[in-house]
């Protein structure tokens, strides 16, 4: 019932418009995304309850990401436009990120592609071999703000679990 909700909400949302045809239409469409999801992709109303439970989590996460991000762009422009590119010294490293759901390691993996200067090369169970542009862009990463907030997370989602 919440993912029919959500999906009701969004199409509202997107629509830009309200009238009966738009109503008819999205409450039609919202529960045939709805069952196919369920259906298909085997997704139930536990785990939407679950996924509202650490979407503050979720949220907090985007937006220690867009500060990481303005950091990454910044140093990242300092390394490039310094003369000569002399402090361009790329070098690939090894962390373990301490985390067992692989979506939760994708999303690390992907936060790391998209901030300036660092790239993920590949998931290794729980460790990441990134590369970087320079050798300072790779210090820190374990004990990154973004790692300990998706450990927060699996830690929530653990619980979650126990009691069900």
């Amino acid at each position: 019932m919440l993912m029919f909700l959500f999906f009701f909400a969004l199409w509202l949302l997107f629509n830009g418009r309200l009238g009966w045809d738009i109503l008819g239409f999205g409450l039609v469409l919202s529960a045939l995304v709805t069952l196919f999801a369920i259906k298909v992709c085997g997704w139930s109303d536990r785990k939407s309850r679950r996924l509202l439970k650490i979407g503050w989590q979720l949220l907090c996460y985007g937006g220690c990401l867009v500060v990481e991000i303005v950091k990454a762009n910044l140093a990242a422009i300092r390394v490039i436009l310094s003369p000569g590119c002399r402090l361009v010294r790329p070098r690939i490293f090894h962390f373990e990120s301490h985390l067992h759901r692989g979506f939760l390691q994708t999303i690390l993996a992907n936060s790391i592609t998209i901030t300036p200067g660092t790239y993920t090369l590949g998931i290794y169970d729980s460790t990441l071999m990134v590369h970087a542009l320079n050798g300072d862009f790779a210090e820190g990463t374990p004990e990154s703000d973004l790692n300990h907030r998706l450990m927060a997370m699996e830690e929530t989602l653990q619980e979650k679990e126990e009691r069900v």
